[in-house]
């Protein structure tokens, strides 16, 4: 199942991972993963942990054996930071439906959280300077479960709307399918108080 084109410019192209559960009825809206430039700092810190590897390598410790483990030892682990950065920003997706929010993270392993859109207390989206300057930010879900994050997303305004807008239907959805209107609840109560008092005297 791939996402739907937004007519207010939210586009995706990325299909849905099998390991997010979407339900027959549900229409995916958006889905997304952060941008790559989030594994930047780590590939600064990995390439300063090798260039001090090449150091040591080069240096008077590599004349012993020693000198030269602890070198081939650095640089392996330089080259490994930034890996291990860009491999988990490429398993994470993000996920919107008209219903639900959803997070796949892991690398071997994977955890997938998953928000109602119902269920929404508060939404909000930050971008820091460069975040403003590139057009990226991240887009903050709140529940009483607990918080919902698509962090370094392209355009977060346009995403955070789109979730504001489905949260909206989904409360006016879920409010719409109570059986019943305000009187005949109110009646319902009033009785149920006539009955309560009855069995009290």
């Amino acid at each position: 199942m791939t996402a739907d084109a937004e007519p207010d410019g939210v586009v995706t192209d990325w299909a849905v991972p099998a390991s997010v559960t979407v339900d027959d009825d549900e229409v995916v809206r958006w889905t997304g993963r952060p941008r790559l430039s989030a594994a930047a700092p780590a590939g600064l810190v990995g390439l300063l942990v090798a260039g001090g590897g090449m150091a040591v390598a080069v240096g008077p410790a590599a004349t012993s054996r020693f000198g030269l483990a602890i070198a081939a030892l650095a640089v392996l682990v330089g080259l490994a930071i930034p890996g291990v950065a860009v491999l988990s920003l490429v398993n994470t997706r993000y996920v919107l439906t008209d219903r639900a929010a959803s997070v796949k993270t892991g690398i071997v392993g994977r955890r997938v959280a998953r928000a109602r859109l119902s269920m929404a207390e508060n939404t909000a989206y930050e971008q820091s300077v460069t975040g403003s300057l590139f057009g990226y930010g991240t887009v903050k879900l709140e529940t009483a479960g607990g918080d919902l994050a698509f962090r370094r997303v392209d355009d977060p305004q346009a995403v955070r709307s789109l979730v504001d807008e489905h949260t909206r239907s989904g409360r006016k959805g879920e409010t719409e399918s109570i059986p019943g209107s305000i009187d005949s609840w109110r009646a319902v109560r009033e009785e149920v108080g006539r009955l309560r008092a009855a069995l009290d005297r």
